[in-house]
């Protein structure tokens, strides 16, 4: 049944109200009622402000990536609500992981960011491709591949600086850019780190818990001189990448 123009908004917001049936009621209502639903979005959102302000925000964005229930809307509505003072910019974060995206990557080391910086700057690129992941998919189903990627993600950055950058390459690929790292022993003691961390047990919990063991296979580009394009750079780990992965599990590579 329509909601009529003049259908009283309630003077508070229950749970009831923000249930999926009670939100599909209130359509009509909406299409004839432009000024009152405005008021009404901003009283859910004020009560859903009250909510989030209670919880610890790391562990209800932690649970939002790795819900296979959540749509994309849905998370990335509550996860600019969460970010508070940060106002990271949605657009430059994968959904599924919080990492940065490959366009984040890319347009941080265009030359003309660098430019703009009047600097050249020495890059290693680490470029991580998970190695039986398909089989976790296969075997497990999607929603359980994605809090796969949604754990490993949160490892990698965990394990980083906060002037690094860690991206979503795409799939159950990723990057890690470390500026002003290029002498080799390093370049490798980074690579065996990340290693260890990614490929440690990890233990989720659905219907009853699972524990998976992954691989990696890991590319690096060393960008020493600074004078390399950043798109060189990903490709000469990409391909360094394809090195490791035909010499078995777990290896790194550094290009050439």
């Amino acid at each position: 049944m329509a909601l009529s123009k003049t259908t009283a908004l309630p003077s508070a917001i229950t749970p009831a109200d923000l249930t999926p049936e009670a939100l599909d009621s209130k359509l009509d209502f909406m299409e004839l009622n432009p000024e009152r639903t405005a008021v009404l979005f901003k009283r859910h959102l004020a009560n859903l402000q009250q909510v989030l302000q209670t919880a610890n925000r790391q562990d209800v964005i932690d649970a939002l990536r790795q819900d296979p229930s959540s749509t994309a809307f849905q998370r990335r509505m509550l996860m600019a609500l969460l970010d508070g003072e940060h106002k990271v910019e949605m657009s430059n974060r994968d959904e599924l992981t919080g990492m940065l995206t490959r366009a984040s990557l890319v347009d941080r080391f265009s030359p003309k960011h660098l430019a703009a910086d009047n600097a050249k700057t020495a890059l290693t690129l680490y470029f991580i491709d998970l190695d039986g992941f398909k089989r976790i998919n296969d075997q497990y189903g999607h929603a359980i591949g994605d809090r796969v990627l949604a754990a490993v993600g949160a490892r990698i950055q965990s394990a980083i600086r906060p002037d690094d950058m860690a991206v979503r390459w795409g799939g159950d690929e990723f990057i890690v850019a470390f500026a002003s790292v290029h002498e080799p022993e390093l370049v490798i003691e980074l690579a065996a780190r990340l290693l260890r961390i990614i490929t440690a047990p990890l233990h989720l919990h659905s219907d009853h818990s699972i524990e998976f063991t992954l691989g990696a296979s890991i590319g690096i580009a060393i960008g020493a001189d600074g004078t390399t394009s950043i798109n060189d750079l990903i490709d000469q780990a990409d391909r360094a990448m394809y090195q490791a992965k035909k010499s078995g599990k777990n290896s790194i590579h550094i290009f050439p």
